[in-house]
């Protein structure tokens, strides 16, 4: 809203000549507590209106500006977002994980439609694609079995999980990133010695 009146501000229109602009643009009489005449008067001699009462073309733009505000965007389906095959490849994202509990007493694989859910935001969020965002997880859970899955996220909390401020994180963008910038994730104990 803050913003609304920022934008008359800066036009110079005052918050009752806006109305009957827009009562103007709808063609709806002005409610009898705003004086119509005076306002018409003061957008004629700013060149919002011309000599008949019409929307110039800058008040046309300025009130469809205004009135965008207000209108609701449709959300995007999950075909739109996710792409048309989605539901083939959340089954391949889910093969990837293992078929039981993991040490944490989680299962590892969840529900494909929290899943759904949760690739919705990741996509809205990030620009990876599902080759990237499938040879990652292939990645983050190979790492993870070469030490038994000890602290390995479930395959939902891996695409996003809420922290304590309430914010999102994404350990699966991360793995994407290291993926595509072919960094190592930093967790090379497989092949490392212990000398004494």
């Amino acid at each position: 809203m803050e913003e609304i009146f920022n934008k008359l501000i800066k036009a110079g229109i005052t918050p009752n000549a806006f109305y009957i602009l827009y009562s103007i643009h709808k063609n709806v009489q002005p409610n009898k507590y705003v004086s119509a005449p005076l306002a018409v008067t003061q957008l004629k001699a700013e060149g919002w209106l011309d000599e008949s009462s019409r929307l110039t073309d800058k008040a046309l733009i300025f009130v469809q500006e205004i009135d965008s505000y207000f209108k609701k965007h449709k959300k995007a389906t999950s075909k739109a977002l996710l792409g048309e095959d989605f539901l083939t490849k959340i089954d391949e994202y889910l093969e990837i994980f293992p078929k039981f509990k993991l040490p944490s007493g989680k299962y590892a694989r969840s529900d494909k439609k929290n899943l759904e859910n949760a690739f919705r935001w990741f996509f809205e969020n990030h620009s990876y694609d599902w080759t990237t965002v499938l040879e990652a997880t292939k990645r983050y859970v190979d790492e993870y079995e070469a030490n038994g899955f000890k602290y390995m996220r479930t395959s939902q909390y891996f695409i996003r999980k809420q922290e304590s401020d309430k914010s999102w994180s994404s350990e699966l963008a991360n793995y994407c990133d290291m993926y595509l910038n072919g960094t190592d994730s930093g967790t090379d104990f497989m092949f490392k010695e212990k000398v004494v």
